[in-house]
């Protein structure tokens, strides 16, 4: 097979988005070359893969490369990652060879078309509240799950009804695997928005970015019985958010941010 490396050059705060992106995508691996207010990064990928057309703008320069283990050398830039003083998501070749802490709650992610290693801080946001509220027997929806990520660790943290959904194709198949590598059962995947989802819960989440998420907020007010978590919204999108949520109904208790990124964690 041939390859190619693609340059570009983006914003920091959006640097993260833009990577889980191009691996949507098909991307194989990134490398970064500088780093400051812009980061400069290389995208390795099948020679026949093409940059989103909104992500054209970061171009840099293209490049045909010879073939290389590629697997091998993505994999470098995937490492465990601390959420929590409990919580760990580890790269799944490292299940068997990690050393889990003592008490800690582990989950095992291989990375593909979803989004949610882990890496990025709007999920750690999400996780780390989730830790905070989630009681046993809750029942939880997962909009947008994307690696299944939140709903792994819904489970972990004792929630009974756990259901993800998400439009993207195939999410299904990536969701039950990281659910066996993680050594949970149960989450129930409904292909399409939150608008395909039947019943209420007392705990949704939603991890999208706010031009997305904006739109399904009503939706997702219907869906909540008493709890919402929402993060993907950049701290300059604070005000316009926050009237969001208010002309919706949802009431904001309690907010927290990392990086260039919030979250927020509302009642109904």
């Amino acid at each position: 097979m041939d390859y190619k490396s693609v340059t570009l050059k983006v914003p920091q705060e959006r640097f993260d988005l833009v990577v889980d992106r191009l691996f949507e995508e098909g991307a194989l691996g990134t490398e970064v070359v500088e780093e400051g207010k812009e980061v400069l990064f290389k995208v390795y990928a099948p020679a026949d893969f093409t940059i989103p057309q909104d992500l054209k703008m970061f171009i840099v320069s293209e490049t045909e490369l010879e073939e290389r283990d590629w697997n091998s050398e993505w994999k470098k830039y995937y490492k465990p990652v601390k959420v929590s003083e409990k919580i760990w998501v580890v790269p799944s070749w490292e299940k068997g060879t990690f050393k889990e802490p003592e008490g800690a709650i582990v989950i095992y992610i291989y990375p593909g078309r979803g989004f949610g290693t882990g890496t990025h801080e709007t999920t750690r946001l999400v996780m780390r509240f989730m830790e905070e509220i989630l009681k046993p027997e809750v029942s939880f929806l997962d909009v947008g799950t994307g690696s299944g990520i939140l709903s792994i660790l819904a489970k972990k943290l004792g929630a009974g009804k756990v259901v993800a959904c998400d439009i993207q194709e195939g999410v299904d198949e990536e969701v039950k695997r990281n659910a066996e590598l993680s050594g949970v059962s149960g989450i129930e995947f409904v292909q399409g928005s939150v608008d395909r989802v039947n019943e209420t819960f007392d705990v949704v989440v939603a991890n999208i970015e706010k031009h997305l998420l904006t739109p399904l907020l009503g939706e997702i007010y219907r869906k909540t019985k008493e709890t919402a978590i929402f993060s993907g919204i950049l701290k300059s999108q604070r005000e316009e958010f926050l009237k969001e949520l208010e002309r919706v109904g949802f009431k904001p208790v309690s907010e927290r941010g990392e990086g260039e990124w919030i979250a927020f964690l509302c009642r109904k």
